[in-house]
């Protein structure tokens, strides 16, 4: 009898800690979920104070300017000349708008390691013409230039050439934060190790302090120029991994910097 209540005894112990090891599995799962869902609601708070930030100054342009509009409508030839250069203006904005919007929503997928990449062949030459063409009515509305290397004569990059234009603008536009007006903004291509391609942007701003952490979502900088959410740097790293390439900086303070990216040639 003793060893049947023994057994008994020993079997119930051993259901006690098969229920106490699977609560204990359970508690750590709805941990994992909490942290995951923490997360998201803190990305997404974040995004949406970027957004209020970010877009507020572009938003209050296009206001002012559809004023204008409005008050100058119906004039002469000269009030035909200040629509067109307030309507040249509003576009610029909207536009900028566009890209910080998408730039949000690629930064989301980047998160949730969705990124879509479509692969082809495509001459370095041309993602760079590409890159100064967007930004060109940036760089003038801050008398700045953007000087293009020759890349004629480099071997065709498989990558979606698309997704790399937005990676160099968000660059230059960091870029052109740092860079004193009337300076200049450098963007080339040149062969890099192991048969790959290497696509680069340099500024001539003050440096990076901290550049480990400047690709990080969210990074900060306390120098004049970089202060605030820099997404940039991250949605270019997305985008550069994505395409399984590397990314990385070079600086030195007062000697501006310049943040370089390898990708895998074409056919």
């Amino acid at each position: 009898m003793n060893s049947s209540n023994d057994e008994s005894a020993a079997d119930r112990v051993a259901a006690l800690e098969r229920q106490i090891a699977a609560l204990e599995r359970d508690r750590e799962q709805a941990a994992v979920a909490l942290g995951h869902a923490r997360d998201s609601l803190r990305v997404r708070d974040e995004i949406l104070a970027v957004v209020a930030h970010d877009l507020r100054n572009p938003l209050g342009t296009i206001v002012m300017g559809a004023t204008a509009l409005v008050q100058i409508a119906g004039g002469g030839d000269a009030a035909q000349t200040r629509v067109r250069t307030v309507a040249e203006r509003i576009e610029r904005q909207a536009q900028r708008m566009t890209r910080q919007i998408g730039n949000l929503t690629d930064f989301a997928e980047i998160q949730a390691g969705r990124l879509a990449i479509h692969r082809e062949p495509h001459a370095p030459q041309e993602i760079l013409a590409a890159v100064s063409e967007l930004l060109a009515p940036m760089a003038r509305e801050r008398s700045l230039a953007i000087e293009v290397r020759d890349a004629t004569g480099l071997p065709r990059v498989a990558c979606d050439a698309d997704r790399v234009v937005q990676a160099l603008a968000c660059l230059c536009t960091n870029a052109m934060k740092v860079t004193a007006n009337g300076g200049v903004i450098e963007i080339g291509a040149q062969p890099g190790e192991a048969g790959r391609l290497q696509f680069s942007v340099r500024d001539h701003g003050p440096g990076i302090d901290r550049e480990d952490a400047m690709f990080e979502p969210w990074w900060r900088s306390e120098q004049p120029g970089y202060r605030g959410a820099a997404l940039g740097f991250a949605i270019a790293r997305g985008i550069v991994e994505a395409h399984g390439g590397r990314i990385w900086l070079e600086t030195a303070p007062g000697a501006g910097a310049t943040v370089q990216f390898s990708l895998a040639p074409g056919d």
